[in-house]
């Protein structure tokens, strides 16, 4: 089992190395080597999933104005006003670090 993560953390290292070497950036934060490899690589999948999670939120949250304008015929003043509507229980925690933009004119909301 050991080896198996050895081989492909340097599998995953000859990749990102080789894929590095054919690009012309500058370099702008530590250089990746074999022996960072799985720790960036984690930094990055970290960072993807709390991206999708955001986007999960967001689409539940358009879907939700959405249904109040239908109803309502104009889009909520707040995203606190679909909670005092009851049209959700409570809104989603977004992601550290970041937070949801909302434009009650347009009904647009995104996160960052």
């Amino acid at each position: 089992m050991e080896k198996r993560k050895i081989i492909m953390g340097m599998c995953i290292a000859g990749i990102l190395l080789s894929s590095m070497s054919c690009s012309r950036k500058k370099k702008t934060e530590e250089e990746l080597t074999p022996f960072n490899a799985i720790e960036k690589y984690g930094g990055v999948m970290g960072t993807a999933m709390k991206k999708s999670k955001a986007m999960d939120d967001v689409l539940y949250l358009k879907n939700k104005i959405n249904t109040f304008q239908v109803q309502e015929g104009r889009y909520p003043y707040s995203l606190n006003e679909l909670v005092e509507k009851k049209y959700i229980d409570r809104l989603p925690e977004p992601p550290k670090g970041m937070s949801f933009r909302y434009d009650p004119s347009t009904g647009n909301v995104s996160v960052q």
